[in-house]
């Protein structure tokens, strides 16, 4: 059975149900930690950051879904030397982000904003940044999208692209092979909400080009989707200048 023969199945996951303080999810979080580095997260980060980044004058950057925020401080430590000056927000419906975290980023001269709200209505009051599109904000998001239906994820998507001047996103690869690894997190020492949510996930994945034939207005920018690695799925959206 191919990717596209699995139907993409939406499903709550069980961390998303949990108190931020109870001891499952404290614990799935920092098996996260194991699993992206385990998947090369932290690379795939910092490439597309880089992409995106590298050259721009200061920028607004946001980050969807943004829990504890540890991820992208690892890979800012690696790479923002070669970045702009960042106003940095992050955004969750409930966040995590500890002051030990936040402290990194303001060694790092970030100003930073954590935003405890719901997606849909933190877009409801967002508006597109003035000016030239590299005024706008880079948008990206790790294990986000998934999250959605369809109908979800094309009004999100075609939001990010009226406020953003880039987009991207990794998401789990829906595949037999990423369904079959999802399985096997116990052998690495996962509880059970993570080795739940991560087949859970899995079967929310995207595959082939699903995201970009959900973009709008795609001759406006430059659009590019594809597996990185066997477990994980990318999806870069660039706004070309007028």
């Amino acid at each position: 059975m191919d990717a596209m023969m699995m139907p993409r199945v939406v499903e709550p996951e069980w961390l998303d149900t949990l108190a931020a303080d109870d001891p499952r999810a404290i614990r799935s979080r920092v098996d996260l930690r194991r699993v992206h580095r385990w998947m090369g997260t932290a690379s795939l980060l910092g490439n597309a950051l880089d992409s995106i980044l590298i050259g721009r004058g200061p920028t607004t950057l946001i980050e969807l879904g943004a829990g504890d925020a540890a991820l992208l401080l690892r890979v800012a430590r690696r790479h923002a030397r070669h970045w702009p000056k960042i106003t940095l927000q992050l955004l969750d419906l409930q966040p995590v982000v500890g002051a030990a975290t936040l402290a990194g980023f303001h060694e790092l001269g970030w100003d930073v904003d954590v935003i405890r709200a719901d997606i849909f209505e933190w877009l409801a009051v967002s508006h597109a940044g003035p000016g030239a599109p590299d005024a706008r904000p880079v948008i990206f998001a790790n294990l986000f999208l998934h999250h959605f239906d369809g109908l979800q994820v094309r009004i999100l998507l075609g939001a990010f692209a009226d406020l953003a001047s880039a987009f991207f996103c990794i998401e789990p690869r829906r595949s037999p092979f990423a369904l079959s690894g999802s399985r096997l997190l116990g052998l690495i020492g996962c509880n059970d909400v993570t080795r739940h949510d991560a087949v859970t996930s899995v079967r929310a994945g995207f595959s082939a080009q699903e995201l970009s034939t959900l973009w709008p207005h795609a001759d406006t920018w430059q659009l590019a989707e594809s597996a990185a690695g066997p477990f994980s799925h990318r999806f870069h959206a660039t706004r070309v200048p007028a």
